[in-house]
C-alpha cells in the first residue's frame, strides 16, 4: 500500500511508515502513478467518509507534520537503493579506509606538532636574543669595572709613590749640611773635612754612603772604606760614624787621613734608613795642594 503523507510504497502489513512515521490506520491501497502524493496529502480529509473519519486521530497526524519521524529510515549496508523514485541514503562500512583515516590523523598530529615546534623555536630565539643582550651588558659592565680598577690602581700607585717621596724627605733630616773647605787640603794632612748630622731610623754602620763624582763617566761613585779604621788608602780618607743619645742624632765625619792628590773632586753624602728611604746632602768641593 501507499503512505498517504509521503506517497511512498510500503508493505501491506506495516504498522507505521518507515519514512515519515505516520500511523498505518489511515493508509489506503496503492494509487495510480498519476496521482500527486502532495495533493493526496493535502486533501486527505476529503478521501474518507464521514462515518470513517476520526477527528482526534486526524488532528494528531496533522500535528506531526514537519516533525522528525519516530522511526528512522533504514540504511543499506551494501551500496544504494531507491524506492518511490527517490534515492535512499546509504552507508557502506566497507568503503571506510582505515589506512586513510590513520594517515589523516598522523598528518593532523604532525601539523599540530609543527605549530608547537614553530612556536617553541620562536620562543627560544627570543630568549637567545634576550640572553645575548644580557651577556653584552655584563661584558660592558665588566670592562667598565676593569677600567675603574686600573684607574684605582694607578691612583693608589701615585699615592704610594707620593707618600714614599714625602716620607723619604721627612724621615731623614740633616741638621748640618756639607760645607765647602775654606782652602785646599795639604797633601798628607790629617784633619776633619766634612760633617753630616742626620735624624731618622738609621743604621750607624750602613746608613752613610759617601760618594765622589766621577768626571770620566759622569756618575757618582761610592767611596769604598775597609779595615778597622774604615779608611780608603787611595784617597787618604777615613770616616767616623757616631750616635748622640741626647739629641737622637747620627753624626758622620769624613776625615783627611794623609789625603792624596787623587782625593781632589766633588763630594756628597747619601743617607739611607733601614726601610730603604734616602736623602742626599748638598755637594762640597775638595782641592788638594802639593807641599
Amino acid at each position: 500500500m501507499t503512505c498517504k503523507y509521503c506517497g511512498r510504497t510500503i508493505a501491506d502489513d506495516s504498522v507505521s511508515c518507515p519514512y515519515c512515521g505516520s500511523s498505518a490506520s489511515l493508509y489506503s491501497e496503492p494509487v495510480e502513478d498519476d496521482i500527486d502524493p502532495i495533493s493526496l496529502n493535502q486533501n486527505h480529509y476529503d478521501d474518507y467518509d464521514d462515518e470513517d473519519y476520526d477527528l482526534e486521530e486526524a488532528q494528531e497526524l496533522e500535528s506531526k507534520k514537519g516533525k522528525f519521524p519516530f522511526n528512522l529510515p533504514k540504511f543499506s549496508a551494501h551500496g544504494t537503493s531507491s524506492e518511490g523514485g527517490k534515492k535512499a541514503f546509504s552507508v557502506n562500512p566497507g568503503s571506510i579506509n582505515v589506512t586513510s583515516v590513520f594517515s589523516f590523523l598522523c598528518a593532523l598530529f604532525s601539523l599540530i606538532r609543527l605549530f608547537r615546534v614553530s612556536s617553541l623555536s620562536s620562543t627560544v630565539k627570543e630568549n637567545n636574543t634576550a640572553l645575548n643582550t644580557s651577556v653584552s651588558q655584563i661584558q660592558s659592565a665588566v670592562r667598565d669595572i676593569n677600567d675603574r680598577l686600573l684607574a684605582l690602581d694607578t691612583t693608589v700607585a701615585n699615592v704610594q709613590n707620593n707618600a714614599y717621596q714625602q716620607y723619604a724627605s721627612t724621615a731623614i733630616t740633616i741638621s748640618k749640611d756639607l760645607t765647602n773647605l775654606t782652602g785646599p787640603v795639604d797633601a798628607g794632612k790629617y784633619n776633619q773635612m766634612f760633617i753630616v748630622n742626620a735624624k731618622g731610623n738609621l743604621n750607624i754602620n750602613e746608613s752613610f754612603d759617601w760618594q765622589k763624582y766621577n768626571e770620566a763617566n759622569k756618575n757618582w761613585d761610592s767611596i769604598p772604606f775597609s779595615g778597622n779604621a774604615t779608611s780608603n788608602e787611595v784617597y787618604g780618607l777615613r770616616i767616623e760614624n757616631s750616635y748622640n743619645k741626647e739629641s737622637s742624632t747620627y753624626v758622620s765625619i769624613l776625615w783627611a787621613n794623609g789625603i792624596t792628590p787623587a782625593a781632589a773632586g766633588t763630594y756628597r753624602c747619601v743617607i739611607k734608613d733601614i726601610n730603604g728611604l734616602t736623602n742626599t746632602s748638598s755637594e762640597a768641593v775638595v782641592s788638594v795642594a802639593q807641599k
